[in-house]
């Protein structure tokens, strides 16, 4: 197989190419599949495929005890056409299926840095405050958002990963809705933290 589809596919929209360009006319003879094949550095059986695929599209007649002859120009540039089409979206598909791998490699290494991040002891390795709040039952605020609490507005602190459920969402979505149980890695010093409690804790706490 090459990268877009199977070789004697590409051998097929080689030759299809030559008649949409004018070196082969209507009505002219092709060379025969032993050249053919020497020219493509494949075997007879390849080229045979080949012509089989371009004769069912019309392209090409296949005469008995003659030879090979070109059929249809116009049914060449459709082949031509549809194998650039497959091949686009081949690539397309192709491309996008190595981005999401690429996209799930990096949030992995994302997540387990962040948490190494986060589990930094306060140091000169790492010289910010930050803090962690648990989200509780009795908690103000659940249901809502970041974005809707006005969350930096607020506190001037900055949430750098939500945690639900053992899973860890690095800068995370502002619209996410905030629930029981999850615990909020914030970026901020003490002045921030207490905003913070005050934004979430009943007064009693």
């Amino acid at each position: 197989m090459t990268k877009n589809g199977a070789r004697y596919q590409t051998i097929a929209y080689e030759i299809a190419k030559r008649i949409v360009a004018g070196k082969l006319d209507e009505g002219d003879k092709m060379r025969g599949r032993s050249m053919l094949a020497g020219e493509f550095e494949v075997s007879s059986e390849t080229i045979r495929k080949a012509m089989r695929l371009l004769a069912n599209l019309g392209v090409v007649q296949v005469k008995q005890r003659s030879g090979i002859y070109v059929l249809s120009r116009n049914a060449a540039e459709m082949y031509v056409e549809q194998y650039r089409s497959q091949s686009e979206a081949h690539k397309l598909f192709s491309d996008t299926l190595e981005l999401l791998e690429e996209s799930e490699r990096i949030q992995s290494v994302l997540q387990r840095r962040i948490k190494r991040l986060l589990e930094t002891a306060k140091s000169d390795v790492f010289p910010f405050d930050f803090f962690t709040l648990r989200l509780r039952d009795t908690d103000k605020n659940l249901g809502k958002s970041l974005k809707a609490l006005k969350f930096w507005g607020e506190t001037h602190g900055l949430v750098l990963a939500i945690e639900a459920e053992g899973q860890l969402y690095q800068a995370p979505n502002p619209n996410m809705p905030l629930e029981a149980g999850m615990i909020l890695y914030v970026l901020g010093d003490e002045n921030v933290k207490k905003k913070t409690l005050s934004l979430f804790k009943p007064e009693e706490d």
